[in-house]
């Protein structure tokens, strides 16, 4: 059988290719444990604006805190339904509609198991608690959503990245905003405030001095008081003219 010569220089481009390779899947490997060791992994970085990643899964969760209840759709029907307790008053839950981007078999006062969502300004998400008497019965947490141990282990089992939840809380007190608070109601003014014109900024529901110029511009065009602060005439005003614009 005859012996075909391989060229040198083919030799030594095959070689390189392969060593440049190697070092490529070593850095992606590096990343990976990285990426791992921070607890904040692929699935997290392409939900965090991909909301069609929820389409391939077939459930919906629904969570009522006035209720404090959770419901669990699956192809549309109700499926589940557990008892839950959210955040208190002065560390609200993330009310709105988000992803789970993380999950994870968390021990001690998460008791178990963790299904982390996609809000921007915190690690907020569903677990169990060293304090089941709550659940159900009042919101006590510092904002995350708490359910028994049995009932958040279940849910773990069967509920898979990209899973959509809605939190609700419509008897949460309306709270004056400033600079340096976080939450759902400082997205929702980044957001009209963005949509009217006078926020470019990304909406992560942290209010920092770009939210603050956005919100002394919009005082000052329609006569309110100019103190970077969101007040009730402030938020009515602005969450009036955002409602109308999405309606044009």
């Amino acid at each position: 059988m005859r012996i075909i010569p391989v060229d040198y220089r083919l030799k030594h481009k095959i070689f390189n290719n392969l060593r440049y390779l190697g070092v490529l899947l070593t850095v992606i490997l590096l990343v990976k444990n990285l990426i791992i060791q921070t607890n904040f992994g692929i699935n997290e970085m392409m939900a965090v604006n991909y909301y069609y990643i929820a389409e391939g899964s077939p459930y919906r969760i629904y969570i009522n805190l006035d209720e404090q209840i959770m419901y669990v759709f699956k192809n549309n029907e109700l499926y589940k339904t557990y008892p839950v307790s959210g955040g208190k008053k002065n560390s609200p839950s993330p009310t709105g509609e988000w992803i789970i981007i993380h999950k994870a078999k968390w021990g001690g006062s998460f008791g178990g198991a963790w299904l982390g969502l996609n809000v921007p300004w915190g690690k907020y998400g569903i677990h169990g608690t060293n304090k089941p008497w709550a659940v159900g019965q009042q919101n006590v947490s510092g904002g995350c959503i708490r359910m028994k141990n049995e009932d958040v282990k279940e849910l773990y089992e069967y509920i898979p990245h990209g899973t959509k939840v809605t939190i609700i809380h419509e008897s949460q007190p309306f709270r004056e905003l400033k600079d340096g608070m976080i939450g759902s109601d400082v997205y929702r003014v980044q957001t009209a405030l963005k949509a009217l014109g006078y926020y470019m900024g990304w909406c992560d529901g942290r209010y920092g001095e770009n939210t603050k110029k956005a919100v002394l511009a919009f005082q000052k065009d329609y006569n309110l008081a100019r103190t970077g602060i969101v007040n009730m005439s402030t938020w009515k005003k602005l969450m009036h003219l955002y409602e109308e614009s999405l309606l044009e």
